[in-house]
């Protein structure tokens, strides 16, 4: 029958306690199980700090008897005694009363290894300041009487290490923690005779062969198992540890290596975190990142619901694998099959990546089937991917919402309702998603419309300024439009489907071909304090600006892109000469840009390359010889430039505009140039051009 003991009691009922030489080392103590060993004893000085007595589960071992001598030899336990044991010793001499209690803890013994059992002799028979414990490990190391061989075994070591980490735990070193409160019961266990379970001598004898090889691995799995211990179907858990989750993670192990250990740890750790996160509060102070600590562990899964989320996320794992053909994420290997063997393989899993398989799964355990799987990943994929702040404080809030929309059996009449509301993602996002479902019904063919600009590598699920374009034209207009429910109605398809055609066109070769013509528009931004002009790059593809063109494009009835840009550009001088009698009087820079743009390669006969010759941001540095401007009014609102007859000379860059490198020819701009193929009189000229 079963008992409850201290460590103090169970020596004092047996004759013996004796690790036997089969039994493994002392793991607790290596290097290597450092969170382990940090983990377990925070947990023992936490009973300490609240003088609340805390089981450790149960020790199981077999009784030897000897003439009238019997011995207590532990198959499962050896770690926690060996870890009590030393915890007693550590108090004992920090209070001055090893001699106290040396008659019973001598009983306590690796009895068939040498090394082993003369260090714990020593530990018990030496004196030892208690001042010295806070460098306990080296004090001892260096003392005459010990044996450098020693740091050869495994359990010597150990326990070296196990009393180096007591030492620096201020509640064992100086606090609360008493020799007493040990011995009176904080710390116990409950003793588990092998005959009770009618386990003979040779099978305790394979136990044991093989625990002198336990992997970490198999380590886990029991502790796990304890965490599960009263989850209905825990017996079905081991089962499927050892036979179906093998074979579903066996194609995804570390080539070269026979087991899936890590496999099962990659997929647990991201199924934890998101499971924590769903029940985490939002923006809050601090949040877990050890998602496979054993607290953390025995917190999500004490929830069953959580427990059969885990089993059914290990069993679908071969079904997620068939979807393998559509890359969900507009680059090459992230289908859903591949962010299944990214999360596997413990590769770096963005959160993007975490989203959108856990609401896959989280799908596929509500639904059962996979008819709507595909529209469903669609959804969040675009949600997630165009949300900006998906940070740890926002995630609780963003997996309340999928959860909750996994729940619906078809997400575009779920996303169509007016009262459906999504947290967490973005707002513009949300409305977006809400108004093509609407489309979706109101219009059949809209879906395969719709999907297509989706997928576009520009747009990446974004299209509400190429839904706003079908409604209106100009930038301003565009950003500024709202995707209301009342404008469904009047939605016109056919327009929506040649804005894309013409958007495709430009955006051909990364929108080389139109980016000078976009440099008098709101896809720039003049920085007035830094001497330089920029654009967004993460959204200039779906800039308003950009947009606005396609539009321009679309309505001009022009087939040729060039014979479009060509009549537009002409369009834009004759406007600008019209209120500037002379164009070097013009103080704005996107338009002075604009103008040298047109003139290097309408008037000059260059190429695009040529102008935009390091990248296609922009600074400006002061005059230099070699070096000249067309303009001499200044840049308005330039607080170094403003002043008339004090132009600069404009720079290209890509990342970065270094003001202390001076000006270069090969970064300038070619009217600027002195020399070379600079026209003469270059205004007149672009301005014959313009209205020819």
């Amino acid at each position: 029958m079963n008992s409850k003991h201290t460590l103090m009691s169970l020596c004092q009922e047996y004759d013996k306690i004796e690790i036997p030489i089969i039994q493994r080392d002392y793991a607790q103590g290596r290097k290597k199980e450092g969170k382990v060993r940090g983990r377990f004893v925070e947990f023992l000085i936490q009973a300490f700090v609240t003088q609340t007595p805390v089981e450790l589960d149960f020790v199981y071992g077999n009784v030897r008897k000897e003439d009238d001598k019997s011995a207590f030899i532990p198959v499962d336990g050896q770690q926690r005694l060996t870890t009590l044991w030393l915890l007693h010793w550590f108090l004992a001499v920090k209070e001055g009363r090893l001699g106290e209690i040396v008659s019973w803890m001598q009983k306590f013994s690796y009895e068939t290894r040498p090394s082993s059992h003369s260090f714990c002799e020593r530990l018990l028979s030496e004196s030892f300041p208690s001042e010295e414990l806070k460098d306990i490990k080296e004090y001892i190391i260096n003392q005459k009487w010990f044996d450098n061989e020693w740091l050869n075994d495994g359990t010597v070591s150990g326990m070296l290490q196990m009393l180096h980490d007591f030492g620096q735990q201020e509640v064992l070193l100086n606090g609360t923690a008493t020799l007493n409160a040990l011995t009176g019961g904080l710390l116990s266990f409950y003793l588990v005779p092998l005959e009770l379970f009618g386990l003979s001598d040779e099978l305790y004898i394979r136990m044991n062969a093989r625990g002198k090889v336990l992997t970490d691995f198999e380590n886990f799995k029991s502790e796990f198992y304890k965490i599960l211990k009263d989850y209905p179907h825990l017996e079905e858990v081991k089962n499927k540890m050892e036979t179906n989750w093998v074979e579903n993670l066996w194609p995804y192990k570390k080539k070269g290596t026979y087991v899936i250990d890590q496999c099962f740890m990659n997929y647990l750790k991201f199924l934890t975190r998101c499971l924590y996160f769903k029940q985490a509060k939002p923006r809050a102070e601090s949040y877990a990142d050890d998602f496979l600590d054993m607290n953390l562990l025995r917190a999500i899964y004490s929830s069953p619901d959580n427990t059969d989320f885990l089993l059914f996320a290990l069993d679908i794992i071969p079904v997620i694998a068939k979807h393998n053909k559509e890359d969900l994420l507009w680059e090459k290997g992230t289908s859903l099959a591949d962010l299944l063997t990214i999360s596997l393989k413990g590769d770096n899993m963005t959160i993007d990546m975490m989203v959108i398989l856990y609401s896959a799964l989280k799908y596929l355990r509500c639904h059962g089937d996979i008819a709507e799987l595909k529209n469903f990943v669609r959804v969040i994929r675009n949600l997630i991917y165009n949300t900006k702040d998906k940070s740890e404080r926002d995630q609780p809030r963003i997996l309340c919402s999928l959860e909750r929309l996994s729940a619906s059996d078809h997400v575009y009449e779920t996303l169509a309702e007016e009262e459906f509301k999504l947290e967490g993602f973005r707002e513009s996002q949300c409305r977006e998603e809400h108004f093509k479902a609407q489309l979706r019904q109101q219009y059949i063919e809209a879906a395969e419309t719709i999907e297509l600009i989706e997928d576009n590598t520009w747009l990446r699920g974004n299209i509400t300024n190429l839904l706003s374009g079908t409604y209106t034209s100009s930038a301003k207009n565009i950003e500024s439009f709202e995707l209301s429910d009342d404008k469904v109605k009047s939605f016109d398809l056919q327009r929506l489907r040649n804005l894309y055609e013409h958007y495709d066109r430009i955006s051909q070769d990364e929108f080389s071909s139109v980016w000078g013509d976009l440099l008098d528009s709101m896809l720039y931004t003049h920085y007035k304090d830094s001497r330089r002009m920029m654009y967004d790059d993460d959204t200039f593809s779906k800039n308003p600006a950009v947009i606005a063109l396609a539009v321009a494009y679309m309505d001009s009835k022009k087939k040729d892109l060039e014979t479009f840009l060509v009549e537009s550009e002409k369009k834009t001088i004759r406007r600008l000469s019209k209120r500037h009698e002379d164009l070097g009087e013009i103080r704005n820079v996107k338009q002075q840009l604009y103008i040298y743009y047109v003139l290097t390669c309408r008037i000059m006969g260059l190429s695009i390359n040529d102008f935009f010759k390091n990248g296609w941001r922009i600074g400006w540095l002061s005059k230099e010889k070699g070096f000249t401007s067309l303009f001499h009014e200044g840049i308005e609102g330039d607080p170094w430039f403003s002043e008339p007859g004090h132009n600069p000379i404009f720079q290209t860059y890509y990342s970065q505009f270094r003001y202390s490198g001076g000006l270069n020819e090969r970064h300038a701009l070619p009217p600027e140039i002195v020399g070379a193929n600079r026209p003469q009189k270059a205004f007149e000229k672009l301005l014959e051009w313009a209205t020819s």
